[in-house]
């Protein structure tokens, strides 16, 4: 969306709501960010994130700019053969502005509007309507026409299996516990039942290069399980991996500062029964180059990480269950959830740890736009910044274990979700002294 000719179309609009209501003459010129609605004598330049609503009615297309008590409503109509463009145009470039928020690079293919039918896991009613079907690199987007219902977010590393309805035109794709069932394609349905296998295999094969990477002296059976767990950033414990965690191990804290806060944390978990993940991903689909990551479950309702394969030291701290639910000790299983949850986000923030942990009054400023829309558009990164607690940077191994344990004492007795730990604003600091020095 840069770089290209404005469109200009040209018809009537009619202000709803406020003075006459009367059509006048209007000028939509679609631009690369946004874009400009001239009416009557005054024109509006308007993001095209700002669309609340585009909807076709009785041979009009009526939008909505913002939402709540300052939105504000056109119907616009006589665009001539351009009518139907001009809704497309507005959908299209609105789905690529907000994706572009989330940090999803779409590709370039006309986006298909598609008649689906979801559940959202077993027992749950299907959903019928009609959406707009993005593929990118990381998965695919199904984003519903009607603006009240969700998004479907559907990471390649999620996808299972994909079944084309022989003669029907329709595929049923299973992501996790929900599935998605693609209607009435005709001859296309055979391209989308292609382009969800490549990226489920895309993802598998990513893993398997991975890890063969990583442990190339390990046993073809060890390899072979730790792909089949480790893809894009799926979290994976040492029951998990079985045979191959010993050599993961290794693998990922081949630095001794990693290894050393790694068993500095493993400690205050429990030693040898400490909850623990490792986790890769490529950088990019595709890609040779990986990221790496451990998670650690702590006492004091948290869980710990840290991403190796970065040159910046910090363990980031996580809540695992809101404060006033916390009775001094953790199910297992709401550990693996948070865990789950941030290694998502992580992925899904493309490996960023900053918009999960940036102070609230520093999050405003104007460089951080960046993350505020992200946060705006990523539901498992809004998610993961809801359990954030603190990050601990590693001056030297003495001053940060005493933070380290400072934090999770205070934690431990915190029941207060909004409450800050005390020693954050000096670690804070240090982040911003850090980020200073060459």
């Amino acid at each position: 969306m840069t770089g290209t000719e404005p469109v200009v179309l040209r018809g009537r609009a009619r202000l709803l709501g406020t003075g006459s209501g009367e059509p006048e003459p209007a000028e939509v010129t679609l631009l690369d960010g946004e874009f400009a609605l001239g009416h009557g004598s005054g024109t509006r330049v308007v993001a095209y994130r700002d669309l609340a609503t585009v909807a076709v009615q009785a041979g009009a297309v009526l939008v909505v700019l913002g939402a709540g008590h300052g939105a504000v409503r056109f119907l616009l109509d006589q665009f001539g053969p351009q009518q139907g463009r001009l809704a497309r145009e507005l959908r299209e470039r609105r789905l690529r502005q907000r994706l572009a928020d989330a940090m999803v690079r779409a590709f370039g293919d006309p986006i298909d509007l598609v008649e689906f039918e979801r559940t959202t896991g077993a027992g749950s009613t299907p959903e019928h309507g009609v959406g707009q079907l993005v593929y990118h690199p990381w998965g695919a987007v199904l984003a519903p026409v009607d603006e009240r219902v969700a998004w479907s977010w559907i990471r390649r590393a999620a996808v299972g299996d994909v079944a084309l309805q022989a003669g029907g035109g329709d595929v049923t794709v299973q992501h996790g516990s929900a599935a998605i069932r693609l209607m009435s394609l005709g001859p296309a349905a055979r391209v989308h039942a292609d382009r969800f296998a490549s990226l489920r295999d895309g993802a598998a094969i990513d893993a398997g290069q991975l890890v063969g990477r990583l442990i190339p002296d390990a046993s073809y059976a060890a390899r072979q399980r730790a792909a089949l767990v480790l893809v894009d950033g799926r979290p994976a414990s040492p029951v998990a991996l079985g045979d191959a965690w010993p050599a993961l191990e290794a693998a990922v804290l081949t630095e001794p500062a990693f290894a050393e806060s790694y068993a500095a944390l493993r400690a205050r978990g429990g030693g040898a029964d400490a909850l623990r993940w490792i986790a890769i991903a490529p950088t990019e689909p595709g890609s040779d180059q990986s990221r790496r990551w451990f998670f650690v479950g702590l006492p004091g309702n948290l869980v710990a990480l840290e991403l190796v394969s970065e040159g910046a030291h910090a363990t980031y701290c996580f809540r695992v269950v809101p404060r006033a639910q916390f009775s001094g000790s953790t199910d297992p299983e709401e550990v693996r959830r948070a865990v789950r949850e941030v290694s998502d986000a992580l992925v899904d923030a493309r490996f960023l740890r900053e918009p999960m942990a940036i102070p609230e009054d520093h999050l405003g400023q104007p460089r951080y736009l960046r993350y505020r829309l992200a946060l705006a558009s990523l539901p498992a990164l809004a998610a993961a910044r809801a359990r954030f607690v603190a990050r601990l940077v590693h001056r030297d191994i003495e001053s940060w274990a005493k933070s380290l344990d400072d934090l999770i004492a205070w934690h431990a007795s915190s029941r207060d979700d909004s409450a800050s730990w005390p020693g954050r604003a000096a670690q804070e600091a240090q982040v911003e002294q850090a980020e200073g020095e060459p």
